[in-house]
């Protein structure tokens, strides 16, 4: 199953009020993710882009931590959000296909359908955040 997480939508100054609950989601609008990890979404970012992923990988690091053992928070990137929320549902299918072959998400054994049912989750946040000009965050907890 990989890493337990969460999605959560907030803004960047909350970041410490998320790391200090012991439930984020209790208090702000989010969902579970479980399996998302920072490598899947680092891969994602390079299919949108073509850049490389070892350095979009960087851009992927805990903006804060409960401690060095986790829960760790990750902020998505301002340019995946805007690439994410602009995902026309057409292109779920195909981007989610590409999506699933790579090697950060074969690791974990989806398939096509469970990378469309991240990705539609993903972009639906993404598309929540620009609407409300907030941050998405991955919670990660295990």
């Amino acid at each position: 199953m990989g890493s337990l997480a969460d999605l959560i939508i907030a803004l960047s100054s909350d970041a410490p009020a998320i790391v200090a609950s012991e439930y984020p989601l209790g208090t702000f609008k989010g969902a579970n993710v479980d399996g998302l990890d920072p490598f899947k979404l680092a891969a994602l970012h390079s299919l949108f882009t073509a850049k490389d992923f070892s350095d979009l990988l960087k851009r992927y690091q805990p903006v804060a931590e409960a401690s060095a053992t986790g829960p760790w928070l990750i902020k998505f990137p301002d340019e995946l959000i805007a690439l994410l929320a602009d995902l026309a549902p057409q292109e779920f299918a195909s981007t989610a296909t590409e999506w699933a072959s790579t090697d950060q998400v074969q690791v974990e054994g989806w398939s096509e359908q469970e990378a469309e049912q991240f990705l539609a989750r993903v972009v639906n946040f993404a598309q929540i955040a620009a609407f409300e000009q907030k941050d998405v965050f991955l919670w990660i907890y295990n």
